[in-house]
């Protein structure tokens, strides 16, 4: 996604500069705000029809790519809660990927003491002070009550992290779909070259799998 960065940019330029005229800038400026507007300001309303059917497609998939994370978060923390006796709510990640890796908090902090006479073999306090500030005590102590349980936590953790990441990478896709659009009706507005683009999902059950082409048509 980063590349079209410097071509949104260059459109905005486009759209600034004084040689262009106020047609131009206006269709740019309207592409950026909404891909596929500018396109159709222009008369190009089936062109204008596909910038804004993958505008609505990529925010379609953010919701639902958020809403399944969401679903998947409340899973991990529930079975935190009923199985393990710990609220996993607002916790940080380091620490729930802790509580997926190990049975209990006890066998957590056992794991850190052994650390600790590894990294400081001849310094009980340094050993100490290593165990005080890695061990988990309290409201972070955690007991599973089975393997299975456990295994579940962990990759209930695991789907709602992919989830979440998707929303955000096809979130990210917003800015691709407003470069194309904006330099699209810059040369529309030009009657020059026009850039054209395609849209394809190999795989319909997840929006992170969408693939855009762009070329020039003379």
């Amino acid at each position: 996604m980063r590349p079209f960065l410097p071509v949104l940019a260059a459109a905005l330029l486009i759209a600034g500069s004084s040689q262009a005229s106020p047609e131009t800038r206006g269709a740019v400026l309207r592409s950026v705000v909404l891909p596929g507007w500018g396109q159709r300001h222009l008369g190009h309303a089936g062109r204008g029809n596909i910038f804004l059917g993958v505008e609505a497609a990529t925010w379609a998939g953010v919701a639902l790519s958020y809403l399944e994370g969401t679903f998947a978060e409340d899973d991990f923390e529930i079975l935190a809660a009923e199985e393990a006796g710990l609220d996993a709510s607002g916790r940080d990640g380091d620490f729930l990927e802790d509580v997926g890796d190990f049975g209990s908090s006890s066998e957590y902090n056992d794991f850190v003491h052994r650390l600790a006479r590894y990294y400081y073999p001849d310094d009980p306090v340094a050993q100490q002070q290593y165990y005080d500030s890695h061990a988990y005590y309290g409201d972070m102590s955690w007991d599973w009550s089975s393997e299975d349980a456990r295994e579940d936590f962990a990759d209930a953790l695991q789907e709602s992290r992919q989830w979440y990441r998707r929303s955000l990478y096809i979130g990210m896709f917003a800015v691709v779909n407003r470069a194309v659009s904006a330099i699209d009706a810059a040369l529309l507005s030009n009657r020059g070259q026009v850039l054209y683009s395609e849209l394809s999902v190999p795989d319909p059950d997840d929006f992170s799998s969408v693939r855009m082409s762009v070329g020039f048509r003379f």
